[in-house]
């Protein structure tokens, strides 16, 4: 298994695109969040991804960076289906707000024409807290992580006998999120700046975005093996992994990802 990470960058992100990824198990695709745009069909066609490819999709929150992609997706398959050039159902996952919001949406933006696959081909799946699927072939569990902002929710995949994926979305994790995160072999995670620059700007009290040394500190102390830093500011990307990982390194003894659009990382 692999994650493939088609963006890196925050809401406003201009240099990067929004945070967003796949999971690639053999020839399948399970996509978590879509950034904020029709770019998510560039950076789909950009890491070889054909959307045929991917059944299934998670969406953590309404935050328009992670939901309006998603609309795209849709219009594109929905003319595939119409069109009898595509026939295998796809699977959108959310809590009650995002499956709600994506219905709207696409009464509102969708052609009508297309509307009567939404249920159809185009199965919106509502999930609850702690609710257990199979996704990838793989036992996946999702969870409220308890966010500030907006409901939000993150998951949890098993990618190898007790081997643990875990997404804890965009916000400071909480008390009660911890419980998912403990021991997990990896973690994806919001790490919105590094070093002098996050302590002065003060991202956890702005925005309730996570700083490198904060996910560092959290990892060291919850057992996590491996960590993605994602969702980050977006201006000097030359320098962001080496200043990023350099940070993660003064606090935490495991292995540090901080990838750029496209990068590619295996799940060992």
């Amino acid at each position: 298994m692999e994650v493939i990470v088609l963006g890196t960058g925050h809401g406003t992100a201009t240099e990067c695109y929004n945070t967003c990824f796949t999971i690639k198990n053999k020839d399948e695709y399970f996509l978590i969040d879509s950034g904020g745009g029709n770019g998510i069909l560039k950076q789909l066609k950009e890491a070889n991804i054909e959307l045929e490819k991917i059944r299934n999709i998670f969406i953590s929150h309404i935050h328009m960076d992670h939901i309006l992609g998603c609309i795209w997706i849709i219009r594109v398959l929905s003319k595939k289906y119409y069109k009898c050039l595509y026939s295998k159902p796809i699977y959108i996952y959310g809590n009650d707000i995002v499956i709600k919001t994506i219905r709207e949406l696409c009464e509102l933006l969708i052609p009508k024409d297309f509307l009567g696959l939404i249920d159809n081909k185009i199965n919106l799946i509502e999930i609850k807290d702690k609710e257990e699927t199979k996704i990838l072939n793989k036992k996946v569990k999702f969870f409220d992580i308890n966010a500030k902002k907006v409901k939000q929710f993150g998951f949890s995949i098993l990618i190898d006998k007790n081997k643990t994926f875990t997404f804890i979305g965009d916000e400071v994790c909480s008390n009660l999120t911890e419980k998912y995160v403990k021991n997990s072999n990896w973690l994806f995670a919001d790490a919105y700046m590094a070093g002098e620059e996050a302590e002065r700007y003060n991202p956890i009290k702005k925005h309730n975005h996570s700083s490198v040394k904060y996910v560092a500190q959290l990892c060291e102390r919850l057992n996590v093996k491996n960590v993605i830093l994602s969702h980050t500011i977006d201006y000097d990307l030359k320098n962001r992994k080496k200043v990023f990982i350099e940070d993660a390194n003064k606090y935490y003894s495991g292995k540090v990802f901080v990838p750029d659009d496209l990068e590619k990382i295996e799940l060992i």
